[in-house]
């Protein structure tokens, strides 16, 4: 992985725009505990929207290739998605996966990247930059609740512990997440993967900082339907054993929202329908986080 991010950053040198890791990228770039032992399968970069053109065809000349697509799939990743199609080389033995944001433009969620890339940090690697520490988490949990499928994703939980216990010795960093959870209108995701996270990991949450995020949580009404069926999705399946019925109910209805939530129905429907007349998955991959 560090090995492809430094032949990479070479490709981009002259480039007069930000190059981004994200997620596991940027955290083996920073070293941080919560690198140490993944093993991961793609690498997860950010550029503004407009660099999109540059940095493919600085790629291509690497020997970097989208994989091949149907036209429809083609255009739901030119026009609705948030990254481009995934791109791989012979050389490298991961994916490659190009972002101009962090959430879907047509989600019902969205997130203005021009205020991410505004506030960027040196990573720590030659030619590399990373997204602010609260920017970090705010990532891992839209990641987690507005951009995964929930099967087995106990590690992003984990991820989400570590960047606060990471980050969190700065005293400024709680009231600044409070503010930019607002600004960039995460703040029920943050709220989901604090409460699981402090549940599940024991993470330490000044009370403050509880009360604040209280006054904008999900209703009393949603978190009873929803918690149940995140807390069944997101809890891991011994390897030697198959999916309860709760556990396959609950993925399949957070299913439904995951959809609901990345495009709106004048899109998702026909989408959909390709989907099931091609006989492909509803998604090209389950996302590792890298």
């Amino acid at each position: 992985m560090t090995w492809t991010m430094s032949q990479i950053s070479q490709q981009f040198d002259g480039a007069h725009y930000p190059q981004v890791l994200l997620k596991g990228g940027a955290y083996i770039a920073q070293d941080l505990s919560i690198a140490r032992g993944r093993l991961p399968s793609d690498l997860d970069i950010l550029v503004p929207r407009h660099a999109i053109p540059d940095a493919q065809r600085r790629l291509r000349n690497q020997g970097w290739h989208e994989i091949e697509l149907d036209a429809h799939d083609r255009r739901y990743y030119h026009e609705w998605s948030h990254e481009t199609p995934p791109m791989r080389n012979v050389l490298f033995g991961m994916e490659l996966d190009l972002h101009h944001n962090i959430l879907p433009p047509v989600a019902r969620t969205t997130v203005d990247a021009q205020r991410l890339i505004d506030d960027l940090m040196p990573a720590g690697m030659d030619g590399w930059q990373i997204l602010n520490p609260v920017d970090q988490v705010l990532h891992c949990a839209a990641h987690l609740f507005l951009d995964s499928e929930f099967r087995d994703r106990a590690r992003d939980i984990v991820d989400f512990d570590g960047l606060l216990r990471h980050h969190a010795s700065d005293r400024s960093f709680w009231p600044r997440l409070m503010e930019r959870a607002i600004e960039l209108a995460l703040v029920e995701p943050l709220q989901l993967a604090l409460r699981f996270s402090c549940v599940w990991m024991q993470t330490p949450f000044p009370e403050s900082a509880r009360e604040e995020l209280s006054r904008s949580a999900p209703s009393r009404q949603r978190q009873f339907w929803l918690l149940p069926l995140l807390d069944a999705a997101l809890t891991p399946t011994p390897a030697d054993q198959s999916p309860g019925h709760r556990q396959r109910f609950a993925a399949i209805a957070l299913m439904v929202r995951y959809h609901r939530q990345r495009m709106p129905a004048r899109l998702l429907l026909p989408h959909l329908w390709h989907k099931i007349r091609s006989g492909q998955p509803s998604e090209r991959k389950v996302d590792d986080g890298a």
